[in-house]
């Protein structure tokens, strides 16, 4: 094929976590692309006239890319958080890993630390952050303190659950807002505290005129894209991983001293405001995503 001068030159076909609104936010923009199933058994006639095969999260990607080099196509993975972890989990996952990383042409890295973890595995990528299709708001901060956390039914000791929970007794008069995929009605049985509210899967623009702040105290991480998007609303974010624009706290203690700090502070995090709209934004994310998959037609 002729050497692409653009990226809507190409058509994209993609597979994994995250992609869908990788997908919606290329269609609005007037790009060629299409979303993939996950599966074990993929099919080349869903990929006939794709041009570049991507996938987010490893572990489900990797049958599209043998049967996207199988068809001559370009490949690339995005690693995006605990594929990395799980990457190197026993030997079985360590020679699906050697085996199948043979058939990605690129590996994108979500972070910084992720990027450090594929080179302890032999595995060279670009770090790309998340970009994200939503706009800054001007959303007054609460006049008492609301603590964001989210977390999946199931991976409690990876969220981190029961170390918010302890640091929740030691700050009594701040509300802790739990959110993610759980039944609400099952935590606050187990857990009769005044200051927990436990509210599992909602539309999350609901909640940010009650939070000040999101604590992440887990075991792993890529660059969740609740942090971007809190940046977005001039939110803060406390986490024990140094990613770019958090509060470095890797304690209960110092997660405590700081909601104490915060709870002095009515202004909007606009550090925040500022490092989404240079780092965040698709556009930007777009330009250097443009420029990593031009760069395999160019060999």
């Amino acid at each position: 094929m002729p050497t692409p001068k653009t990226l809507k030159d190409l058509k994209l076909s993609l597979v994994g976590a995250h992609t869908e609104s990788l997908n919606q936010a290329l269609e609005k923009r007037g790009y060629n692309t299409n979303l993939l199933p996950t599966t074990h058994f993929p099919k080349k006639r869903q990929i006939k006239d794709s041009d570049i095969i991507l996938g987010a999260y490893f572990q489900s990607a990797w049958p599209w890319f043998v049967i996207g080099k199988l068809c001559r196509k370009k490949t690339i993975c995005h690693w995006v958080g605990s594929d990395s972890v799980l990457s190197v989990q026993n030997w079985k996952r360590k020679l699906q890993t050697k085996i199948f990383t043979k058939f990605v042409d690129k590996h994108i890295s979500v972070s910084t630390r992720i990027k450090e973890e594929l080179d302890k595995i032999g595995i060279e990528s670009t770090v790309l952050f998340h970009g994200s299709d939503i706009e800054t708001e001007d959303i007054p901060m609460p006049k008492k303190l609301g603590v964001l956390v989210y977390f999946i039914a199931g991976r409690e000791k990876l969220y981190g659950v029961d170390r918010v929970i302890k640091i929740s007794k030691e700050a009594q008069d701040v509300d802790f807002y739990f959110i993610g995929h759980f039944d609400s009605a099952d935590y606050k049985e187990k857990y009769n505290q005044n200051n927990l509210h436990f509210l599992g899967y909602i539309n999350i623009s609901e909640i940010w005129s009650k939070i000040s702040v999101i604590v992440r105290m887990t075991e792993h991480d890529g660059f969740p894209k609740i942090i971007v998007e809190a940046y977005s609303k001039g939110r803060y974010v406390i986490h024990n991983y140094p990613l770019p624009g958090v509060i470095l706290s890797k304690t209960n203690k110092e997660v405590i001293s700081e909601l104490k700090k915060l709870q002095t502070t009515k202004t909007a995090n606009l550090k925040g405001i500022e490092l989404f709209n240079e780092q965040f934004r698709y556009d930007k994310f777009l330009e250097n995503f443009e420029e990593i998959c031009l760069s395999l037609f160019n060999k």
